[in-house]
């Protein structure tokens, strides 16, 4: 995703929406909920759905607070319906065109946070894992049962797919929007672990670690280790070249070392990749109890 788009839908639209609502001079009732549809709807679509490792989790809350504020001060400043001599409405307000079309693009942006917020809705039978990497402070880039936080969400074998970054001291996942570096990216070198007491099914290494948007469809995986855990199959992937330390046929309690996050494969940048299968269907995963979502947080 280009990164001007990001910045676009991430800061400046809902920015702009909160702006609207926040302005100084007095509106009529109507133009004031049609404005505030549409603030709400840009900033819920950016705080649920937005991915803000690109601009640091920080600012996702200050967004939150600017938002909050410009509701209270718009609720201060609404007035009531001015009168004419007669005692009929004077509308100095926006046309009514113009309130509908604010109206329906809040709701287009509402309609997608709310499909972010639906991810958080646990399915039945998961599969609960521990969390497979420590060191840090880490992120959830896509996680959820549904695609406006989870870009896997519907795929055969990988729909309940979670991706981990890691946050630098500023709340972002690298140092820069996009660098070319892979030691920028907080979470490259991070150790990874065994999620469950498990044997090794396969285990791959040798493949370079690259920052690339093109897929590589001939290694998809990169470097990885899949594990057998009871009667489920987890699938660990993009590892880093020459840091997988097990092999296939391995008995791995939890919490093993398996190897470091890198780029290989398929991957537009360093994370981690994990996916559960059980009987060739995607399975979903709790990771210690916690079913995680998009732009959720967790420390080991």
């Amino acid at each position: 995703m280009a990164i001007w788009n990001l910045f676009f839908s991430t800061l400046l639209l809902p920015l702009i929406g909160i702006a609207l609502l926040a302005r100084k001079s007095g509106i009529p009732r109507g133009s004031w909920m049609a404005t505030l549809i549409l603030s709400g709807g840009l900033v819920g679509f950016s705080f649920f759905a937005a991915p803000w490792g690109w601009f640091g989790v920080p600012l996702r809350w200050l967004l939150a607070l600017l938002f909050a504020l410009a509701v209270v001060v718009s609720f201060r400043r609404r007035p009531e319906e001015e009168l004419s001599d007669d005692g009929t409405p004077i509308n100095r307000g926006e046309s009514p065109l113009r309130m509908m079309g604010k109206i329906l693009i809040g709701l287009f942006f509402g309609s997608v946070a709310m499909g972010a917020i639906s991810a958080r809705t646990q399915p039945a039978r998961v599969l609960d894992l521990g969390v497979p990497i420590r060191g840090g402070t880490f992120l959830i880039a896509h996680g959820g049962s549904a695609p406006a936080a989870n870009v896997y969400a519907g795929h055969a074998t990988q729909g309940f797919a979670v991706d981990f970054v890691k946050l630098n001291a500023i709340g972002a996942r690298a140092r820069g929007f996009q660098p070319d570096e892979l030691t920028s990216y907080a979470i490259f070198g991070t150790p990874v672990i065994s999620p469950c007491d498990g044997v090794v099914v396969a285990a791959a290494d040798g493949l370079p670690d690259k920052i690339s948007s093109v897929p590589d469809e001939k290694n998809a995986s990169g470097n990885q280790v899949v594990l057998r855990c009871g009667d489920a199959e987890v699938h660990l992937e993009h590892l880093q070249r020459g840091s997988v330390s097990v092999k296939a046929g391995m008995n791995v309690p939890r919490g093993t070392p398996l190897g470091r996050v890198g780029s290989s494969g398929s991957s537009s940048e360093p994370h981690l990749h994990i996916y559960a299968i059980r009987e060739g269907k995607a399975l979903p995963m709790t990771f210690d109890g916690k079913w995680l979502v998009r732009n959720q947080t967790i420390r080991r």
